[in-house]
């Protein structure tokens, strides 16, 4: 009996040191604020080596955009060029206000796609997220669905968009202009478009003739640094139309186009 107190004495101490320890743990727990991949503030700017290339006509373009933030509005940010953006994820950016919280940067605005032969398409958006740090690689981030319609040389060209945004991988380092930046998120911005018309083939009688299948024209990876912002921005662009040539109709639109856009960060001044 004896051997069964002592035995119930000493589960009853363990235990209190047990609780103790916990208490102290909760009173002294160190929380690491969320990273921060987007630094915002006025006058924090991004200088970028771009560089554009048109591959169907073996054509390359060097420049240089200076982004910086313009305006601030509570928690909403504008973000500006000194001159025109060349790089497509700056030209994104600038119509963008942005919106930053602990684990994610989202955006209100409009996409552009440049089509040839067509008025810029543009893709308004709301609340779309860059990317988001707790979500998992792959995931869908957002997804847009619409229509827009022009009309050209007397055909009315309907395009069925799909904006998605998704999540990438998260990497250790990336080295870029003598610079090895740390804490690296990746995430991706996918335009598909699908687009028709619609030929009076006789009199009152319209049929609906199918221009661009289902493509990814647009498909731009971002690689974002812990507490710089974007690094590195690659954009490939590309379609090719249905050919009727041989039915004798010409479209008033570009038959293809194989694009890239790369801008890599230079230097840069940020605070938090």
């Amino acid at each position: 009996m004896n051997n069964l107190l002592r035995y119930s004495a000493l589960v009853l101490f363990i235990l209190s040191l047990t609780a103790c320890s916990n208490e102290d743990n909760d009173d002294n727990t160190v929380v690491n604020p969320p990273a921060n991949y987007y630094p915002l503030a006025i006058d924090n700017y991004w200088n970028y080596d771009v560089t554009n290339r048109n591959l169907d006509l073996n054509e390359t373009q060097n420049s240089r955009d200076s982004l910086y933030v313009s305006s601030a509005n509570g928690n909403s940010f504008g973000l500006a060029v000194n001159g025109i953006a060349t790089g497509t994820m700056n030209t994104i950016l600038t119509q963008m206000s942005l919106m930053p919280s602990d684990n994610r940067l989202s955006g209100t605005g409009s996409v552009t796609f440049p089509f040839e032969g067509l008025e810029d398409f543009q893709i308004g958006v709301n609340n779309v997220v860059f990317y988001d740090t707790n979500t998992a690689v792959n995931a869908t981030l957002s997804a847009v669905e619409g229509v827009l319609e022009q009309m050209v040389e007397g055909l009315p060209i309907i395009a069925n968009y799909t904006l998605r945004t998704v999540q990438g991988l998260i990497s250790e380092s990336m080295f870029l202009n003598n610079e090895n930046y740390t804490n690296i998120i990746e995430s991706r911005i996918i335009i598909e478009l699908t687009i028709t018309t619609n030929i009076e083939v006789i009199p009152g009688s319209l049929i609906e003739v199918l221009i661009l299948d289902t493509q990814d024209v647009l498909d731009i990876t971002n690689y974002y640094a812990e507490d710089i912002g974007l690094v590195r921005s690659e954009a490939d662009i590309s379609y090719v139309l249905e050919d009727f040539s041989q039915i004798g109709i010409t479209l008033p639109i570009a038959g293809s186009l194989n694009a890239s856009s790369v801008q890599i960060l230079s230097t840069y001044s940020v605070e938090e």
